[in-house]
């Protein structure tokens, strides 16, 4: 494959900056493939002309455009960047942000982290859930060969970019069009299956496919409404699935698990005070405490956080919850400095107190951390609990 001379110098710079971040060894053979995976998958042939850059450093979001400044767009794409190549479901523009994101094209540094914990070896037979542009999937298939590569994605349109960006770049994985929940089993069993979308209610058709012995990643999104957590499953042999928490992450949900759109909070509601600022257990959510509150409340969701503009025209700390299983559940709780915080909520299942309670569990219990929980997935239900 001949090299574009835009990238030259670009990618082993990237492979300093992965190095020094620890997220690939200096030593290790391992990292040392996935090194030279960078100059064997050019990572340009997997970015459309025209998306929409989100760095993972204080640089400022925006658009990249090939056509109009290809030196930026190279320099962005081979740094640490998230890319959004589609929004609103290929119905708006890529620059306009009214338009949700819908898929894109991760960070070098998350792709690397969740490739890292997958650990594919040699033949593995390995599942990829969520195509995309394509770029993980060729990554996969350098490592284990073409014929050992099924992916599957949900979006016709997407899938058919992926398959020219494959076919560009010398890569043929067996690539389906469909929903990724129900895996692949005609070309079962799997040695890994990696998840690129974020997942809630995880699929126990990914264990079902899987040997006894292999490994899932994913990014699991609890319900709890901030970062999720990397995930990894190890497959056992009596059917169910275990594993562990690495680290935080973000991820766009599996299309099937999007939250709805909530309904207006009321103005009535169950009035009080807490002596609890809600700043504590927001802050908690990556310390351990998200996972905790995934044990007490899975269902219970905090739809937005952070400082607002008051009618006095005074800032205030607002936090506001759902219940995604009890719709008409709600709960407001607006803190200032210096007060004590108001909280506002639905008589029957008031949210704010089971959030405030399970903070005051996990303290008790030690601030343990995310390498403390533990995840099993079995074929009626998913656990999280705490060793």
């Amino acid at each position: 494959m001949t090299i574009d001379p835009w990238v030259d110098g670009r990618i082993d710079a990237l492979n300093e900056y992965l190095i020094a971040a620890g997220v690939l060894s200096p030593s290790s053979p391992e990292s040392r493939f996935w090194r030279g995976t960078l100059n064997r998958v050019p990572r340009h042939l997997f970015v459309p002309r025209r998306a929409w850059m989100q760095p993972q450093d204080d640089r400022e979001e925006g658009l990249i455009d090939r056509d109009t400044d290809p030196a930026f767009w190279y320099h962005t794409v081979y740094s640490n960047t998230a890319l959004i190549t589609q929004r609103g479901d290929g119905t708006a523009d890529v620059a306009d942000r009214s338009g949700p994101p819908t898929s894109s094209t991760s960070s070098p540094h998350v792709v690397f982290e969740f490739l890292r914990l997958l650990n594919p070896q040699d033949e593995h037979r390995v599942l990829e859930i969520g195509t995309g542009t394509g770029w993980t999937a060729a990554l996969l298939a350098e490592r284990v060969g073409d014929s050992q590569v099924t992916t599957v994605e949900v979006d016709k349109s997407i899938a058919e970019v992926a398959a020219e960006n494959l076919k560009a770049a010398d890569y043929g994985p067996t690539l389906l069009v469909g929903d990724g929940a129900l895996g692949a089993p005609d070309h079962a069993p799997y040695d890994r299956v990696h998840v690129t979308c974020g997942v809630r209610d995880i699929p126990y058709a990914w264990v079902e496919q899987a040997r006894p012995g292999a490994v899932i990643v994913m990014p699991w999104m609890p319900a709890h409404g901030g970062w999720g957590q990397r995930l990894r499953l190890d497959v056992l042999d009596d059917g169910t699935a275990e594993g562990s928490f690495h680290g935080t992450c973000k991820y766009m949900m599996m299309r099937a698990q999007r939250p709805e759109a909530w309904p207006p909070y009321p103005d009535d509601g169950v009035n009080g005070t807490t002596w609890v600022d809600p700043r504590e257990p927001w802050n908690a959510l990556d310390e351990g405490f998200g996972l905790h509150l995934a044990i007490v409340a899975p269902n219970l969701t905090i739809t937005t956080a952070g400082w607002e503009g008051q009618e006095d025209a005074s800032s205030a700390w607002v936090m506001r919850l759902r219940d995604i299983a009890h719709r008409d559940a709600w709960a407001n709780i607006t803190a200032r400095p210096g007060q004590d915080a108001q909280v506002s909520q639905s008589g029957g299942r008031q949210l704010w107190h089971t959030m405030e309670a399970t903070y005051m569990e996990w303290l008790r219990a030690g601030r343990p951390g995310p390498g403390a929980y533990r995840m099993t997935v079995t074929p009626r239900r998913q656990d999280v609990w705490l060793r």
